[in-house]
């Protein structure tokens, strides 16, 4: 487990992925950079209650990344983040996140990207990165040109399984967004990784430069 006193992930850049039919496999193939993440890549694709923790299990074992199921008031950290069965993950402010149950969220499909892309609204900002990879129907679309205001970079598989999902919200965005393969999505996620890193990195010497050098 990761320590609670980690530095959280405020003022840093953040990955979202999110799909649905035959994009799991497609996740954990893009999450395998090869290196050890700078940043928190929260994953909400639909799923039934049951698979979710076979499927952070399968996640650690591919990628070697840390995985936190969400299941109440979580910080976000350098890792990768899914919601507790059932449960669609919502964000509180830039850097917590947290689940509400479907009652609570009134969606049809859980996670839900709605419920997920609604709670970002308030939050939003060019340090998020959302990945749409393939799925089935149009969960989430009503949001995306809101997002995409605020500087929400998207980008969007360009040959899934089931295009019926990214198209939908493709067509909400206009050409605002970028089609990438496979490969180069995750070398996305690498770029994005490095670069939080580097800007952590000079953030830090600029503090000790600026300091009373007590």
């Amino acid at each position: 487990m990761k320590s609670k006193n980690q530095k959280s992930a405020s003022n840093t850049k953040k990955v979202i992925i999110v799909g649905s039919a035959g994009s799991p496999s497609v996740a954990v193939d893009i999450l395998k950079i090869e290196e050890k993440l700078n940043i928190p890549v929260v994953v909400v694709i639909h799923f039934t209650s049951s698979a979710i923790p076979t499927f952070a299990q399968h996640i650690h074992s591919e990628t070697g990344h840390d995985v936190t199921i969400v299941d109440g008031l979580t910080i976000l950290e350098p890792g990768i983040y899914l919601p507790e069965g059932g449960k669609d993950l919502v964000f509180v402010n830039e850097e917590t996140v947290t689940v509400i149950d479907e009652q609570t969220s009134k969606e049809s499909v859980h996670p839900s990207i709605s419920a997920l892309f609604k709670s970002l609204r308030k939050v939003a900002n060019p340090d998020f990165t959302i990945i749409v990879l393939g799925g089935l129907g149009n969960d989430g679309a009503e949001y995306v040109k809101e997002l995409k205001a605020k500087g929400v970079k998207f980008v969007i598989e360009k040959t899934p399984k089931f295009p019926y999902l990214p198209d939908n919200i493709a067509r909400q965005l206009g050409e605002r967004y970028e089609r990438y393969e496979i490969e180069r999505i995750r070398e996305l996620i690498k770029t994005i990784n490095i670069q939080n890193s580097s800007e952590k990195a000079r953030k830090i010497e600029n503090h000790t430069e600026g300091g009373d050098g007590n």
